[in-house]
C-alpha cells in the first residue's frame, strides 16, 4: 500500500487538479498587479496587459493569501471527513473550518506559536513557504483574531471577497456524492450551506457568505460535467432560497447578461466592479469564465483590470480548471507555480478521499496516516 492514495479515476483527478491549480495560477498571475490601475498595467506590460508571471513577493509564480486560505479550506473539509469516519458521525465542517483557519492565522503571525502546542501540526503546516504574509485581507485577520479558535460566526458587516475566493474546495469535496446521487438537487442545499457557513466564519454580511455558497455549488456541478451555464442556474436557485440574496443574484445575472452581449470586453468587466467585495468578485470571475475562448484567454482577461486582480483570477481559474482539467492549463504557468506540489497533493486527496480506508480493524496504518495529515483541533 502506498500513501497518500492516488485517485483511481484519472479523468476526475484531472478536473480536481485543474480546479485547484487553475485558481492558484489566476492568483499568481494577478498578484503583481493587484494594486495597480488598468492604465498602469498597460504601461508596464503592454496593451494586452500581464500575460505571464512577473515578480511578486520576490519571486515568479508567487501565490497570495487567496491560495493559502483555499488550501486551508481544503484541509478543513478533509479533516472533518477523517474525524467523522473515526467517530462514526456526520462531518462537522464548521468546527473543522474554524480550526484550519486558526492554523492559517498562525502562519501569518508567528510560527513559534506552533511549537508552544497551540495547534496540531497538520501536513500543510509542514510547508514552511506558507509562513509568509501575502497581503492577507484585514477582515479575515481581524475576525480570526477576535474568535481565537472559537466556533462562532463573524460579527462584522464585511462582504469582502475573502470568503468567496477560498471556497472551491467545498465544491470539490461534495462533487463525489453529487456524481453518485440519482437526484443531485437534493445535495445542492448542503453544498450551498457549507460554503456559506465557512465564509461566515470571517465575513458577517450576507453577500459575503451567500456568494461563497453559490460559488461552491457551481464548482461542484462543473466537476461532475455540467456546463457553466447550468451550474450558474442551479446556484441561483439555491441562492434565491435565502434572505438578503438580491445583491448577489443581481451581480450574477449582470455577469451573465454582459457575457452574452459584450463578451471579452474590459469595459464590460469594469461595469461589474473591482472585485474587492464578494458579489463583484464572483460576478467578474463568472463573466471571464463565460466569455473565455480557453483557459489562458479567460485568466488574462480576469487579472487585467483596476481591482482585485488576484482574487478574480483565482475564481476564474477555479471555474475554468474544474471544467477543462489540467490539460487546458499552459505548461509555462505550471512550471514555476509556488507550492505546486502541495497544491497538487491536496487536490489529489480531495479526489481520492472516498477511497480512503479508515474504519476497519486492518486499516490502522492508513487511519493513522490521514488522522495525522488532516487533524481536527
Amino acid at each position: 500500500m502506498s500513501l497518500p492514495r492516488i485517485p483511481s479515476d484519472s479523468r476526475l483527478q484531472s478536473r480536481f487538479l485543474g480546479c485547484l491549480l487553475g485558481g492558484a495560477i489566476g492568483d499568481a498571475l494577478g498578484a503583481p498587479v493587484e494594486f495597480m490601475d488598468l492604465d498602469e498595467i498597460v504601461r508596464a506590460y503592454g496593451e494586452r496587459g500581464i500575460c505571464d508571471y512577473a515578480p511578486a513577493y520576490g519571486k515568479l509564480g508567487a501565490i497570495t493569501d487567496d491560495t493559502q486560505m483555499t488550501l486551508f479550506t481544503a484541509e478543513a473539509m478533509l479533516s472533518a471527513h477523517v474525524a467523522a469516519a473515526l467517530q462514526s458521525q456526520e462531518p462537522d465542517f464548521f468546527r473543522a473550518g474554524v480550526a484550519s483557519y486558526a492554523r492559517w492565522l498562525m502562519t501569518q503571525e508567528n510560527s513559534r506559536l506552533l511549537s508552544a502546542g497551540n495547534a496540531k501540526v497538520s501536513w500543510l503546516l509542514q510547508h514552511r513557504k506558507l509562513f509568509t504574509r501575502r497581503a492577507p485581507g484585514t477582515t479575515c485577520l481581524s475576525a480570526l483574531h477576535s474568535s481565537r479558535g472559537k466556533a462562532t460566526r463573524a460579527t462584522n458587516d464585511s462582504k469582502g471577497c475573502g470568503g468567496v475566493m477560498r471556497m472551491a474546495p467545498v465544491g470539490m469535496y461534495f462533487a463525489h456524492a453529487l456524481g453518485r446521487e440519482r437526484h443531485p438537487d437534493r445535495l445542492l442545499p448542503n453544498i450551498f450551506a457549507t460554503g456559506n457557513d465557512l465564509a461566515a466564519i470571517t465575513h458577517g454580511h450576507p453577500s459575503g457568505s451567500l456568494s461563497a455558497g453559490a460559488f461552491a455549488v457551481m464548482v461542484s456541478l462543473l466537476l461532475v460535467g455540467d456546463s457553466l451555464g447550468d451550474a450558474i442556474h442551479a446556484a441561483k436557485g439555491e441562492l434565491g432560497k435565502h434572505p438578503s440574496h438580491n445583491e448577489t443574484l443581481a451581480a450574477i445575472e449582470k455577469a451573465e447578461s454582459l457575457a452574452k452581449s459584450r463578451p471579452r470586453e474590459r469595459s464590460a468587466l469594469r461595469e461589474l466592479g473591482k472585485g474587492f467585495v464578494a458579489e463583484e468578485a464572483l460576478a467578474m470571475g463568472l463573466y471571464c469564465a463565460l466569455s473565455a475562448r480557453d483557459f489562458e484567454d479567460g485568466i488574462v482577461l480576469a487579472v487585467n483590470h483596476s481591482g482585485d486582480s488576484d482574487s478574480t483570477g483565482a475564481i476564474t481559474g477555479n471555474l475554468l480548471g474544474a471544467a477543462a482539467g489540467t490539460e487546458a492549463i499552459p505548461e509555462r504557468w505550471l512550471a514555476c507555480l509556488e507550492l505546486r506540489s502541495a497544491i497538487e497533493g491536496i487536490a489529489a486527496d480531495l479526489a481520492a478521499f472516498p477511497e480512503w480506508r479508515l474504519r476497519a480493524q486492518g486499516d490502522a496504518e492508513e487511519r493513522a496516516f490521514y488522522a495525522s495529515r488532516y487533524p481536527v483541533g
